[in-house]
């Protein structure tokens, strides 16, 4: 499986994987490149320009040292490809003219701060221009007007949009060449005495995107010592022949294994590698060494006499179950998101859940083989720590029946401690404090889940040093109230030469112009305003649309900018004055204020009502940030349904494994109230509802079953008739193992604490929180739970009894704790116990 790594691809574009396959915004963003695709692929930068003090740009020397960085970026800049050195001007086109307005309007207000003339009024959010008009809104930011004139007297940020199509591989190469170097450029503007140049690009953000996955996966290098490190020492036994330091490590190898196994089928199958893909092997790391403690933790509790077939069939019977149960449980959690709409989240659900079944089949066969290993070992008395060594039996009987003071010590604490645990569990007055602290901790729970912002900005894909950071900082506190343009695609425009076509498209754009948050007609980009009045003149004062003018108007120098606002047919379609000269047109116009995404998704749904209205044209709407707006008509239905179907499937498997209806109902209660906690402490994390945190919220559903099932599972199945002695055993045959899982799991994490970015933070945090509460559930509330209420096991085949271990790792087990009845066969069954192992052959 491994050889899968030959196939492997990694991508990464954040409009794509970020934005549900079924959200509006794919198909109006589809429709756009369909639109530019006869002139080719379209390629965006921003750049804005901010003095270093936050003061106006229009100022003497900083006018001029914005001049100069706008000429050296259009001219002067040069990206290298195939020996050749190439500017921005050289490939930028018909699309050369939309950076033109910073230019037009810095050089005229310089001209007219030195010659003290004004032959052109440099008025906002438009300038005329010789007879053309400007729209400054797109370029120019924080804005000061004279009251009266409403003439420009300061801007603190400008922004300078470069445009080109591209049409092949090379001609993209060219321009990633050039914005690479536009990048190195603005990053050297770091110690510019007078300007700051930031600047930003769906390249450089998948880029960035990029980097945050990088800076992680060295890391996993640094995790893996940690738990292999943790998982030896926590195992490790006085007796050298009950130690399983071997076994412990190639336990911590099989979540390695199953990666390399997960990940290489998924890139024979074709699977692409994402970001966000990188913190899998974290988790699939802690899940596996979850069960290795489980796996070890059972096998101590077997009678060492037994034979080692017996002893791993006793294992297999008590942590089968519980490794069944979280394996489930998470690959449920994980699956279910395989159906969400989102491509990020779907990529890592499939990732993530083929892992854990890889694990599953390496810990059931691979491990619990390692153990048989470790058995024979045992059996045959060989130091575990040097295997060649045999260790005689006389040795250990002598160090048996004389422990330590210190081993003595330490279990008569822990046994203390569990007594204590147990007191407080059965004691009345802890029911009413479990009860003061659950219905606390759900009044600020449920205060959170109501108080849950929507929505992935781009700034959180970053690292918290991003260069692109203050950029997109200006974009959401400045740009986005100040200025930005919607568009609208007339896909099929009819006969535009019929009397009524015209009015009503001037019509349908007065609608746009006056709508809610719209700047107005002082904004609109539409090419029929300046070819109507072309068309008068060709036809002496007749400004009927006609067809024949438009290829010899887009043609004109001062027209030519218009040019990509329209897909024309054949050049004789034109002469011939026929409807399909003209195939698709676009216009646009202004809007502000409109900074949360609440507010520009209620502009989207009001627009595309709009669109729906004239269904004979086939409008689509189009705006640059419209997938970030429509996460919000996503993200909270496809959460509520997957949360609900996971707990559907959790409710499914506890009643398969632990069919009783006291702990169906309170284990599903207890996962319920982890997932309320995890969702409510996201508004106290400063942590958003978005593609990220729900892939993390699958994750944590997964987490909060394991602790509750495996709390729950021990209480169903121990054999005993008194609450007390089954809480008893319970808590002494999960509480060690829970917690060596619990901590190793917080620290493999933890380590990803030391990667600043939103992304990686947001699944420490959560990671953190789920297991932290479900810890507290399955240790604290569920046991006080469980003692007071009645439990009545269902019938079933009668099991053979078998003798508990006097000693374990939460301390000895005291005979108060069992049953009379149970004790004295225990008692009868010790009388004839030999201290002989027996073995497999002697057995048969």
């Amino acid at each position: 499986m491994c050889a899968g790594a030959v196939r492997f691809k990694e991508v990464n574009n954040v409009r794509d994987h970020f934005s549900a396959s079924n959200s509006p915004s794919r198909y109006e963003y589809r429709v756009a490149r369909e639109f530019f695709q006869e002139l080719g692929s379209p390629f965006h930068v921003v750049v804005a320009m901010q003095a270093v003090d936050g003061g106006s740009l229009l100022r003497p020397k900083y006018i001029d040292k914005a001049l100069e960085i706008e000429d050296y970026l259009q001219y002067k800049l040069k990206g290298e490809y195939g020996n050749q050195s190439y500017s921005y001007s050289d490939f930028c086109g018909t699309q050369c003219e939309t950076s033109d307005a910073v230019n037009i309007f810095l050089t005229m207000f310089r001209d007219q701060q030195k010659k003290k003339t004004a032959h052109v009024k440099l008025t906002y959010p438009s300038m005329d221009v010789f007879g053309h008009r400007i729209y400054l809104a797109n370029n120019i930011f924080q804005v000061q007007v004279n009251n009266r004139s409403n003439i420009i007297e300061e801007s603190k940020l400008v922004a300078i949009n470069f445009h080109a199509i591209y049409n092949n591989e090379t001609m993209y190469e060219i321009m990633k060449q050039w914005e690479k170097k536009l990048f190195e450029y603005s990053l050297s503007t770091e110690n510019n005495a007078l300007i700051k140049v930031y600047v930003t690009s769906e390249g450089l953000v998948s880029e960035e995107v990029r980097r945050t996955g990088l800076l992680a996966m060295p890391l996993m290098g640094v995790t893996f010592l940690i738990i292999l490190s943790f998982t030896v020492l926590t195992t490790l036994k006085r007796d050298p022949v009950k130690s399983k330091p071997f076994e412990s490590f190639l336990g911590v190898i099989c979540p390695l294994l199953s990666l390399c196994a997960s990940f290489g089928h998924l890139f024979w199958m074709g699977f692409e590698y994402l970001p966000i893909v990188t913190v899998v092997p974290f988790l699939i790391l802690s899940i596996g060494v979850d069960d290795v403690f489980i796996f070890i933790h059972a096998w101590h509790r077997t009678p060492a006499k037994h034979s080692v077939r017996d002893r791993m069939a006793e294992t297999l019977a008590d942590a089968g179950p519980s490794i069944s149960i979280t394996s489930l449980t998470n690959l449920l959690s994980f699956g279910i998101g395989i159906f969400t709409p989102t491509p990020a989240i779907y990529t890592f659900c499939v990732f993530i859940s083929t892992a854990v079944v890889y694990d599953y089949i390496y810990q059931i066969f691979f491990f619990s083989a390692v153990l048989v290993l470790g058995g024979n070992r045992e059996e045959r008395r060989m130091n575990a720590y040097l295997w060649w060594v045999h260790v005689p039996l006389n040795e250990e009987v002598e160090k048996s029946r004389k422990p330590s003071g210190a081993e003595k010590f330490v279990n008569k604490v822990l046994g203390k401690i569990l007594d204590i645990w147990v007191d407080f569990i059965m004691a009345t007055w802890s029911k009413f404090l479990v009860s003061a602290v659950m219905l606390t901790y759900w009044f600020f729970m449920a205060r959170g889940v109501m108080q849950i912002a929507v929505g992935l900005s781009s700034e959180k894909l970053f690292l918290d040093d991003s260069p692109l950071l203050p950029l997109v900082r200006l974009q959401t506190n400045v740009i986005f109230k100040e200025g930005g343009q919607v568009a609208v695609f007339v896909n099929n425009p009819g006969n535009m030469s019929e009397p009524d076509t015209v009015p009503e498209i001037m019509r349908i754009l007065r609608r746009f112009e006056t709508a809610n948050n719209s700047v107005g007609a002082a904004s609109t980009h539409m090419w029929l305003l300046p070819y109507l009045p072309y068309v008068g003149e060709q036809e002496h004062g007749s400004i009927e649309f006609k067809y024949r003018y438009l290829p010899e108007f887009f043609k004109l120098m001062e027209y030519r900018r218009w040019s990509h606002f329209v897909n024309l047919g054949s050049h004789q379609d034109c002469l011939s004055e026929k409807p399909s000269c003209l195939q698709k047109f676009v216009f646009s116009t202004g809007f502000h204020n409109a900074v949360s995404w609440s507010d520009r998704l209620t502009l989207l749904e009001n627009w595309r009502q709009m669109a729906t209205e004239y269904e004979h044209l086939n409008l689509t709407i189009y705006e640059d940030f419209s997938m970030y707006s429509d996460q919000l008509l996503t993200i909270v239905p496809v959460t509520e349904s997957t949360v609900i179907c996971a707990l559907v499937c959790m409710i499914l498997i506890l009643t398969l494994f632990t069919p009783s209806p006291v702990t169906i109902v309170t284990s599903s209660a207890a996962v319920l109230s982890i997932n309320l906690g995890v969702f409510g402490c996201l508004v106290y994390m400063n942590i958003d509802l978005d593609p990220i945190s729900m892939t993390t919220l699958l994750m944590a559903i997964g987490f909060s079953v394991d602790f509750v099932a495996h709390v729950t599972w021990h209480y169903y199945k121990g054999e005993f008739q008194s609450k007390r002695a089954r809480i008893r055993h319970a808590l002494a045959g999960i509480a060690w193992p829970m917690f060596q899982a619990g901590t190793s799991t917080m620290m493999a994490i933890s380590v990803l604490a030391m990667v600043h970015a939103y992304m990686v933070q947001v699944f420490v945090k959560v990671v953190v929180l789920v297991i932290f509460l479900g810890m507290f559930h399955g240790l604290v509330v569920l046991p006080v739970v469980f003692a007071a209420l009645p439990f009545t096991k269902t019938s079933g085949p009668q099991k053979k009894v078998v003798c508990p271990l006097p000693m374990h790792e939460a301390g000895p087990i005291p005979r108060k704790e069992q049953p009379k009845e149970f004790a004295e066969d225990v008692d009868e069954k010790e009388a004839k116990e030999t201290p002989k192992p027996i073995r497999s052959s002697e057995r048969a």
